[in-house]
C-alpha cells in the first residue's frame, strides 16, 4: 500500500490519524476477519450481493469496510480483493471525491424526500466507475415512510448498484429491510489488536510512546480503533515528546492503575487514615469521586477474577508489573472479602448520584471498606466441626448472638434485624437515599409496644434522623411495607466507650462509634468532622 501523502510543511489542514491511516484493503481492517474473509472470497468468485448490512459498535470498521469494498469493485486492476490504492479510481475513493461512491448520513437525510431522490439517481449509469456503491450510514435513523419507500429499490436495484447499509442499532432496522441484506456483525476489537495498531502508527509517525501508555489508550477505547487513534491524536498534541502514562491519565481525566492499587493496598491493611488521605488527594487533584469509585469497582472485579480463575491473567489488559501487583493483592484476600467490598462500592456508586456531600459519602465508604477484612474473617474463627452437645436433659447454652427476648406476635426484633438490608433497599427504591445512608450503620435493638429503637454508631447519623420527623416516618413506612407492622421509630445515640473496656468480645455500637470518632479526629476541619 502506498504511504498516504504527508501534509507537513504545505500549509494544508492536519489530517487526523484515523483518517490518515484508514484501511485501504481488507487485510488492513483490524479484528473483523469473519467479515473481511467472506467479502474477499465473494469478490474473487464474483458473487457480490446487491445489499449488505454492517452492524456493530462505533469505530470497529464498518464504513472503512464499505469503502474498501467500493475500491475492490472499481479498482482499475479489478474487480480484485486487493485494490491497488494508486489508480485514479482508488485515489478518488480514498479522497472522498468519487462520483460513483455516494456516502449518505441517514441521521440528517432521513425523510421520504431524500429517499425519493436516491431512487431517481439509482437508475443512472455510473459516471466513470464499474459499479455505483451507496453507503448509507446510521441507516436505523430513516423514518418508517422512508424505509417503505426504499424497500423496492433495495430489493431489486439495477445490476450496476450495490448498497452498503451501516448501523450501530440493527434492532431498529425494519425486518423487511434486514431480510433483503447480507448481514455482517462487527465485534469490538480486541485490546491486543488495538495496541498493535497504535504501536504501528506511532512507528510510522516517528513518535515515542510508552508501552503502558499504549495499553491505557487501548483500554479507554473500549474496542473502538477510531476512538484509540483519536485519543492518541489528543495525547500527541498534549505531550512534549514521549507520550507517557501520565499524559494519557491527564487527557482521559481518569484514575490510573497505581492510584486504584494504592487504595486497595490501604484497604487490605485496614489503614483508615491513609485511605482518607488518598481521598483528599483525589479531591485536591480535581478528580471525580464517582469516577474513583467506579475505577475501584473495576479493580476489585479484576481481583475477584484473579482470585477464582487461574487463567484470568491472560484476559486482563495489564502490563506485567501491574498484573503482578494485582495478583499479589488478590492472593491476600478471600473471595468473600472481595465480594463484600464490591457490594459496598456498588452501593456507594449508586448513592453518589443523589448525594449533595460526595466527599463525606466517599470517606464513610472508605471507613467501611477498611473494616471488610475484619467482618469477612469472623466466620474463620468458628470451629470446623460442631462442638459436642452436653449429655442428658440439660439444654445447650444459648448462642451469644441469640436474642435474649423477643416480643410476642408474628414479627419480632430478630425478624427485623435479619431483614434490615431489605429495609434499606426499600428506602433506596422509594428514593429515600439519604435516609438509607444514615441507617447503614444503625442496628435495631428493641421492639416494644409498637416502638422500634435504632442504635446508631455515629452521632452525625443519629442527629440527622432526630432532626426530621419525615425521615423517621419513612423508616416506619418501609417497616410497614415489608413486615405489615405499624411502628414508631426511636433513635439511640452512640454510647461513650467504657474506660475499663478490655477490647475483648464483640464491639458494641458505642465502640464502633468511638472508632469512627477517632478517625474523624485525625482530620480536623474535614468534611467528616462537619
Amino acid at each position: 500500500m502506498p504511504k498516504p501523502p504527508s501534509t507537513e510543511g504545505r500549509g494544508l489542514p492536519y489530517l487526523s490519524l484515523y483518517r490518515k491511516y484508514r484501511p485501504r484493503s481488507f487485510a488492513e481492517i483490524v479484528g473483523q476477519r469473519h467479515v473481511t474473509q467472506t467479502l474477499t472470497n465473494a469478490v474473487k468468485a464474483n458473487r457480490i450481493a446487491h445489499a449488505y448490512l454492517l452492524c456493530g459498535p462505533r469505530g470497529t470498521g464498518k464504513t472503512s469496510t464499505a469503502l474498501v469494498l467500493a475500491m475492490a469493485l472499481n479498482c482499475e486492476n479489478g474487480p480484485t480483493p486487493e485494490p491497488c490504492g494508486g489508480c485514479e479510481t482508488c485515489r478518488r475513493i480514498i479522497a472522498g471525491s468519487a462520483l460513483d461512491v455516494i456516502e449518505i448520513d441517514a441521521a440528517s437525510n432521513r425523510g421520504i424526500d431524500e429517499i425519493r431522490q436516491l431512487r431517481e439517481r439509482v437508475a443512472l449509469a455510473p459516471a466513470d466507475a464499474r459499479s455505483k456503491v451507496y453507503i448509507i450510514d446510521e441507516v436505523h435513523m430513516l423514518t418508517g415512510e422512508a424505509f417503505n419507500a426504499f424497500l423496492k429499490t433495495l430489493e431489486e436495484p439495477p445490476a450496476h448498484v450495490v448498497f452498503v447499509l451501516a448501523t450501530t442499532e440493527p434492532h431498529r432496522v425494519l425486518p423487511t429491510i434486514l431480510s433483503r441484506c447480507q448481514r455482517f456483525d462487527f465485534h469490538r476489537v480486541g485490546l491486543r489488536d488495538i495496541e498493535a495498531t497504535v504501536r504501528r502508527i506511532a512507528g510510522k509517525e516517528g513518535l515515542q510512546l510508552d508501552d503502558k501508555a499504549i495499553t491505557m489508550l487501548a483500554q479507554a477505547a473500549d474496542g473502538s480503533v477510531r476512538d484509540a487513534l483519536t485519543l492518541f491524536d489528543q495525547a500527541i498534541a498534549y505531550a512534549e515528546g514521549t507520550v507517557t502514562p501520565e499524559v494519557v491519565t491527564e487527557i482521559l481525566g481518569g484514575i490510573d492503575f497505581d492510584l486504584l492499587a494504592g487504595f486497595a493496598d490501604v484497604f487490605i491493611r485496614r489503614e483508615v487514615a491513609d485511605a482518607l488521605a488518598l481521598i483528599d488527594r483525589v479531591v485536591a487533584d480535581g478528580k471525580d469521586l464517582r469516577q474513583l469509585v467506579q475505577g475501584l469497582i473495576g479493580h476489585y472485579r479484576n481481583l475477584l477474577l484473579l482470585r477464582v480463575d487461574r487463567r484470568a491473567h491472560q484476559a486482563l489488559a495489564l502490563p506485567e508489573e501491574s498484573l503482578q501487583r494485582a495478583i499479589d493483592q488478590a492472593n491476600s484476600l478471600s473471595p468473600d472479602e472481595i465480594t463484600r467490598t464490591l457490594d459496598l462500592l456498588a452501593e456507594t456508586d449508586r448513592e453518589l448520584r443523589f448525594t449533595s456531600q460526595p466527599r463525606l459519602l466517599a470517606e464513610l465508604s472508605a471507613v467501611r471498606v477498611c473494616r471488610v477484612p475484619e467482618v469477612a474473617a469472623a466466620p474463620a474463627s468458628l470451629p470446623s466441626q460442631p462442638a459436642p452437645q452436653p449429655k442428658g436433659p440439660e439444654p445447650p447454652p444459648p448462642s451469644e448472638v441469640e436474642e435474649v427476648a423477643e416480643p410476642s406476635g408474628p414479627v419480632g426484633l430478630g425478624d427485623i434485624k435479619r431483614r434490615w438490608d431489605e429495609v434499606l433497599a426499600d428506602l433506596r427504591k422509594s428514593r429515600q437515599t439519604s435516609v438509607a445512608a444514615f441507617l447503614r450503620e444503625s442496628v435495631p435493638v428493641a421492639l416494644d409496644d409498637g416502638s422500634l429503637t435504632l442504635a446508631f454508631n455515629h452521632l452525625f447519623h443519629h442527629d440527622q434522623m432526630m432532626r426530621d420527623e419525615n425521615r423517621r416516618q419513612a423508616v416506619a413506612d418501609a417497616i410497614a411495607r415489608i413486615f405489615g407492622l405499624q411502628v414508631t421509630i426511636q433513635c439511640r445515640p452512640p454510647e461513650p466507650r467504657d474506660a475499663g473496656d478490655t477490647g475483648e468480645g464483640e464491639p458494641t455500637p458505642g465502640d464502633q462509634a468511638s472508632e469512627v470518632q477517632d478517625v474523624i479526629s485525625m482530620f480536623p476541619g474535614s468534611a467528616l468532622e462537619e
